[in-house]
């Protein structure tokens, strides 16, 4: 889902960069983050006896009109009992709907409408495993917020076209259909007859079964259905006088086909970009499909009705879009495997759907529009996460939509954990095998941050808990002071982190890149990784330096709060009295070993690869030290001289 505020004005271009690969997370202690918040609001289901049945059908018949909201419905829930015996079926249904009659298995049943809640007291416990079915009559207009989330909206087109279409996310499925509005009880399959007036079409899930024209005189009924589990929030109509758009992507490499069907109304005023853009649906789709795996829901269809909604909404095979910008609807896209296909165990955990959605627009920049338009959104999304400097991407209050859907927490900060995990990634084809795995393992069904979590820490073959912990649980971001000096050819940078939430996350792991930026334009990137809140790096560098950037490309969140040339700061450390104009590190690059002269007695010595990991650690004895490298894959290393925040970072390279 994708919504926007009067602010949101920019549409960035688009595309996909190639993201250097990784850096390893040294483990940290859970506690020092404060990994887990104790969530507040909204329970699971609004009574815990909800929890024993698990619904297996849903079969909606619903008259509705393009001009009023009012719905004149008939749910039948077929659900079979999971618990030991169940002695009531409690349902959600908002207090303002009017129920005019209900069954239980077939028969006549007095329900009992108590708040938002229904009580069928049943005269018999039913045992574990045993089938029934409870349908509901009502009518009702239902309760609307207003905005975005509004369960079901009326509205007319510029031109004068009135369409009605609904909108159940987070809470509000309950104030139009009487739904069981938990996560992690997937509906298999619904039947949804929607009766119109003739000339009217409605656009909801799955496949259309048939269009009956003569049954209801002067109305339309029309027969959708979905045999894809599918989540309550996620179920949708949308009434207009649509016009329909079909066409067929077919997947490469396979004899695969799939329907895309459009509905767009007012076509002969319809902005002609717009519908180039929707008509670019099957190269976003095809494009998605190589990077997650297959289109879950590809033997049924993917669509959009077009409505006046302020932005998108993820409605499993069939999106309500009303901005249909061409990275509104790769955004919408992705949710259906981040989001639909695998549903977050709990609203807490909602950055892995939108986390995703949002990071999958920079996919779609980069590889449609190219490596600026990518960095463009990053940039974008970077004003945007740094607003709240203690925003923690887990949302502890699902008490409702502004909480849970918090622009700069969960879709900001959301998309740049995302990001990070891929910079972090060994590989990048790493990284998409995670995602891959992760579709895999827990498709049509829900997974939680942990979840995720485990194949990361699988397929890198690291642990991800201080990345997991600062990044997810914790709160804040780093922010850096930058001093540097350049003595002859040597280079010397100087961060001072400070952590924008200290009492979370008092000092971020992290690696960064560093740009090295000289007036003749020869500018150079070093990686680095920081670990501590003073921490020095020492480059040879033999071009004439007039700055230095820290995180150009912006793969990581941070912030730069000033950069200053320190003519004060000298290559030597406190501790060990090293003096690095002395010291000698060669031949560098190296096939064999570096050697470092002029080493104090007793001074620290360590080597790391890029991604922090210590490869090979000693006491200098002497004033000078081989360093062995022949077991090395060639590349770049570090050579860490002293300790604690005295100590000083020297690139080395391996043939």
């Amino acid at each position: 889902m994708k919504f926007f505020k009067t602010s949101l004005s920019v549409c960035i271009l688009l595309c996909l960069c190639s993201i250097p690969h990784a850096f390893a997370f040294h483990y940290l202690p859970a506690a020092l983050f404060g990994r887990h918040h104790n969530r507040v609001g909204k329970a699971t289901t609004a009574d815990i006896r909800e929890m024993n049945y698990d619904i297996k059908r849903l079969n909606f018949h619903l008259n509705v009109t393009d001009t009023s909201t009012f719905i004149v419905g008939d749910v039948v829930t077929g659900a079979v009992v999971v618990a030991d015996s169940m002695n009531n079926y409690i349902v959600e249904l908002d207090s303002t709907v009017i129920i005019d009659s209900a069954k239980f298995n077939g028969l006549p049943f007095v329900a009992v409408h108590s708040g938002n809640v229904v009580y069928f007291n049943l005269t018999s416990a039913l045992p574990l495993g045993r089938y029934f079915t409870a349908e509901v009559f009502y009518h009702c207009v239902p309760a609307a917020s207003g905005g975005f989330f509004n369960a079901v909206t009326h509205a007319v087109s510029s031109v004068g076209t009135n369409m009605v279409y609904s909108l159940s996310d987070p809470y509000a499925a309950k104030n139009w259909w009487p739904a069981k509005q938990c996560l992690d009880d997937k509906i298999d399959t619904v039947d949804m007859y929607v009766k119109v007036p003739q000339g009217l079409t409605d656009g909801s899930n799955g496949l259309l079964i048939g269009l009956d024209s003569t049954t209801y005189p002067g109305f339309w009924q029309y027969h959708w259905q979905t045999h894809y589990p599918i989540d309550y929030y996620l179920i949708s109509i949308a009434v207009s006088k649509y016009a329909a758009f079909r066409s067929y992507v077919h997947f490469p490499g396979t004899t695969d086909s799939m329907l895309v069907e459009n509905f767009i109304m007012d076509t002969a005023t319809f902005d002609p970009l717009y519908l180039a853009n929707f008509d670019s649906i099957a190269q976003i789709l095809t494009f998605y499909d190589s990077l997650f795996g297959r289109y879950p829901f590809w033997k049924e269809k993917y669509g959009v009705c077009y409505t006046n909604l302020g932005g998108g909404m993820e409605h499993q095979t069939m999106t309500t879009i009303g901005v249909p910008n061409t990275y509104i609807i790769a955004h919408e896209m992705c949710h259906q495997w981040f989001g639909d296909h695998v549903t977050y165990a709990q609203w807490g955990d909602v950055w892995l759907s939108e986390g995703f959605a949002t990071f999958s627009e920079q996919l779609f920049y980069d590889h449609f529009w190219g490596a600026a338009a990518a960095l463009a959104h990053r940039k974008y999304y970077w004003g945007y996460a740094v607003s709240m400097p203690c925003s923690c991407v887990e949302v502890s209050d699902t008490s409702g939509p502004s909480t849970i859907f918090n622009y700069a927490q969960v879709y900001a900060k959301g998309q740049f954990v995302v990001s990070m995990l891929r910079y972090i990634a060994p590989t990048d084809s790493l990284f998409f095998k995670v995602l891959q795995t992760y579709q895999q393992r827990y498709g049509f069904g829900n997974a939680s941050t942990p979840n995720l979590k485990a194949i990361a820490d699988s397929i890198y073959g690291m642990n991800l808990d201080t990345f997991f912990n600062q990044w997810v649980y914790g709160k804040g971001y780093p922010q850096y002071k930058i001093r540097w000096n350049q003595i002859g050819s040597s280079v010397v940078v100087k961060l001072i982190q400070n952590a924008t939430c200290t009492a979370s996350t008092p000092v971020f792991h992290t690696p960064l890149e560093l740009e090295l930026h000289s007036a003749s334009g020869a500018d150079t990137i070093m990686k680095i990784y920081n670990a501590a809140d003073t921490q020095e790096y020492v480059f040879t560098w033999d071009q004439v330096m007039d700055t230095v950037l820290l995180n150009p490309n912006i793969y990581v969140l941070s912030k730069t709060m000033n950069i200053v040339k320190d003519t004060t700061l000298t290559l030597k450390t406190g501790k060990t009295g090293m003096n690095l104009g002395n010291m000698r590190v060669f031949p560098n690059p190296a096939s064999e070993h570096w050697t470092v002269s002029q080493l104090p007695l007793n001074a620290a010595v360590a080597l790391t690869d890029l991604q922090g990991k210590v490869l090979w650690t000693t006491t200098a004895t002497g004033a000078n030290l081989d360093v062995p490298c022949r077991a090395l894959a060639p590349g770049d290393y570090m050579l860490i001289l002293g300790e604690g925040k005295d100590a000083v970072t020297i690139k080395v390279s391996k043939l």
